[in-house]
């Protein structure tokens, strides 16, 4: 089992992108039950990522627009991997 963490700046205002984020990735990875979870965290540094049993599998400029699909095929890769 593994947990999938976002991360994301929560000084940037991001909070509301990075539970949209998560609420993609849990209703997309539905079928994968090596997933245990999927938990947001927030940080002060500059980023917003998405990380894989400690991996960080995807990452995007916290000032570009996040794209949750994005993660979903990051996220799926690590798991086929």
């Amino acid at each position: 089992m593994v947990s999938v963490d976002i991360e994301y700046c929560a000084p940037c205002g991001l909070a509301g992108t990075a539970v949209t984020t998560r609420r993609v990735l849990v209703d997309r990875l539905r079928g994968y039950d090596e997933v245990d979870g999927v938990r947001v965290e927030p940080t002060h540094e500059m980023v917003f990522g998405v990380r894989v049993g400690g991996d960080r599998v995807w990452t995007v400029d916290p000032t570009d627009r996040v794209d949750p699909m994005e993660a979903v095929a990051a996220v799926r890769t690590w798991l086929r991997a």
